[in-house]
């Protein structure tokens, strides 16, 4: 029996959107999507290769057959041209003029970059593409708008950016733009796609208005609704390469169930030799500030920047990019030394499973490492932390879970996320929710007035009965000791785990492994290494030195393994293993049988019996009918 039909909605439309940062292999990952299943030994290795003595293995067997026959290629869709394409809705002299203009230059000089922000090569190289510019500009200025679009409305715009003008006219600009430097190219872009989030347009400076925050977003819908209805009853599986916005994330999981975040992370040491190779001339220095703007931008209420981080904090599923050959050097060592830990998968055997459980949910079962980074996952959600939460699961070296904690205040103190900042003011509300310190401490008081009565009371329309929580140790760090993490309220997410075994009673952590949603600072990786914790998984590195100063100092012997995570974690966790229908009665269908037990046959057969007897029993009243006749 065909079942297509019970799977249609997974199979027939998908949108996968890849983040991560530079040099973890985005790019690369949008390529492979858009080829689908190749026969290529060092992406897709086949399952003989391992053999048969790890269930890991016996996993990855059933999704490669299954992908093999099933991974058909994505459409992919790059965010670098929607910005080119919001460029081409205005005409090249205002594109001129911004690449002059004080706005440009501000931005430059805020960002401490050392690059030169003279474009005067780039303008004149852009003055060749006039004619090519004009033609496509008067197609942009009709067609990139936020309006509601009509069906001929969204095939004309699928028309606009695949045909070859468009692309080449793309490809150009951006050559262009990394003619002297490829960090000047990056950093336009960067700049031009904060201007639209933040005033709705590439270059003129308006109001800030978060009414802005999805305008790009709402180009790239039209462009996926637009391939939707030029492929018509086709399939439509679309990734893009690549968003860095959390809130453009966002603005796609509220609009289709059938969109995943695909978070691409790399180690460190092989991501800055990729960054070196591309980057080439260009200053360490400034490629370290570019980086670290897109990793950790969006702060302090800058909802319009790139944030890699939080993108990566909150994507569906994780892929750990390594080789095929980093992946047996890996395995060599877990032979030897953690055995019970699960082994490598390359980034291209992790796709194959993710697009395999996308495509057919409950194929196989989650690892063991997902099953442990999910409980570490949920628990972040009950962080009373107003800055970020943060989960952490500890297992013994079989995977049984011993503890399970998040970033919160001490049992006894009330969570940051519950404190009203208008209950400080006055003094005489929820004594017991702040310190003496903060309720007695002059000068700290002094400014924490400073800080909240005012704006409070000018904002009340805007905060529309919002509580009002606070962070005390960003503001006593205002005035007192600049980053000193000491000043926090919480308790670590790490830290609060381990605490939960010492407080309640427990076995010894030692071999054991710890799932954090970060990674451990050098306070918590010292606790783990005095715990002799073996193994430790986390989705998006700390800034911090506590890898390198900590977790492989001193005996070689006693240092943890770091490993990056990968695997599906949040509601795709749900999405992908729960089968649509148990497996058993979905072969039973398609192998057109079922096994019945003696007993069911058993009753079948006396059904049958049973049936016979009483056709036999009215033939027999009919004849005796008959004979009395």
């Amino acid at each position: 029996m065909e079942l297509t039909k019970v799977y249609s909605l997974r199979q027939k439309f998908t949108i996968i959107a890849i983040t991560g940062r530079t040099g973890s292999g985005c790019t690369n990952v949008t390529k492979s999507l858009s080829k689908g299943f190749i026969e290529d030994e060092d992406l897709y290795p086949k399952p003989e290769n391992f053999g048969y003595n790890h269930n890991s293995y016996r996993k990855y067997r059933i999704v490669y057959n299954y992908a093999s026959l099933n991974f058909k290629p994505f459409k992919a869709i790059y965010y670098k041209d929607f910005l080119i394409a919001f460029i081409l809705k205005y005409t090249l002299k205002e594109f001129k003029t911004f690449l002059k203009s004080s706005l440009l230059r501000i931005t430059y000089e805020s960002s401490r970059l050392n690059a030169c922000c003279d474009f005067l090569n780039e303008i004149e190289a852009l003055s060749k593409l006039e004619e090519s510019f004009s033609d496509l500009h008067k197609k942009a200025r009709i067609l990139i708008t936020d309006s509601p679009k009509s069906d001929a409305e969204l095939l004309k715009l699928y028309d606009f950016f695949e045909s070859e003008e468009f692309k080449n006219v793309s490809c150009q600009i951006n050559e262009i733009l990394k003619s002297q430097s490829l960090i000047k190219r990056n950093k336009t872009l960067q700049i031009i796609g904060n201007n639209i989030r933040k005033y709705g347009h590439p270059y003129k400076e308006q109001p800030i208005s978060t009414n802005n925050i999805f305008t790009i977003a709402e180009l790239i819908n039209d462009l996926i609704k637009s391939i939707r209805k030029n492929n018509g009853d086709e399939n439509s599986e679309i990734v893009i390469d690549s968003l860095r916005n959390p809130y453009e994330i966002m603005f796609f999981k509220q609009r289709y169930s059938a969109f995943y975040t695909f978070a691409i992370s790399r180690d460190d040491a092989k991501r800055s030799m990729d960054i070196r190779k591309r980057f080439g001339k260009d200053q360490s220095g400034d490629i370290k500030i570019l980086l670290d703007e897109e990793h950790s931008g969006g702060k302090k209420g800058e909802f319009y920047k790139q944030n890699v981080s939080s993108c990566i904090q909150n994507a569906d599923i994780h892929i750990a990019y390594k080789t095929k050959g980093e992946v047996q050097l890996a395995n060599k060592f877990r032979i030897k030394n953690l055995p019970s830990a699960s082994p490598y998968f390359s980034w291209g055997m992790q796709l194959l499973k993710f697009i395999a459980l996308i495509d057919h949910p409950g194929i196989i079962t989650p690892s063991p490492e997902e099953r442990c980074m999910q409980l570490a996952y949920t628990a972040k959600c009950n962080s009373g932390c107003i800055s970020r939460q943060v989960g952490a699961a500890i297992c013994d070296e079989n995977y049984s879970i011993k503890a399970i904690g998040w970033n919160s205040t001490p049992e006894g103190h009330v969570p940051c996320s519950l404190r009203n900042a208008e209950d400080l003011i006055d003094m005489d509300k929820d004594f017991i929710a702040f310190t003496p310190f903060e309720r007695k401490n002059d000068e700290f008081r002094q400014e924490f007035l400073n800080n909240y009565q005012g704006p409070i009371q000018q904002s009340k329309p805007a905060l529309k009965g919002l509580n009002v929580s606070y962070c005390f140790k960003s503001l006593i760090n205002s005035y007192i000791d600049g980053k000193n993490q000491v000043h926090t309220r919480s308790l670590h997410a790490e830290e609060s785990a381990f605490l939960q075994i010492a407080k309640y009673g427990g076995t010894g952590l030692q071999n054991g492994k710890l799932f954090t949603t970060a990674s451990p600072c050098e306070l918590c990786s010292k606790k783990a290494y005095q715990l002799g914790i073996k193994v430790i998984y986390y989705i998006d590195p700390y800034p911090g030195i506590s890898k390198d100063h900590i977790l492989l100092a001193g005996e070689k012997a006693k240092n943890p393994k770091i490993r990056l995570f990968y695997g599906a974690i949040g509601s795709s966790y749900h999405m992908l293993y729960e089968p649509l229908m148990p497996y058993k009665d979905e072969l039973t269908l398609l192998l057109k049988h079922s096994i019945k037990d003696l007993a069911t046959k058993y009753r079948s057969e006396n059904e049958k019996l049973l049936l016979e007897n009483r056709k036999l029993r009215a033939e027999l009243k009919k004849v005796n009918s008959d004979n009395v006749k």
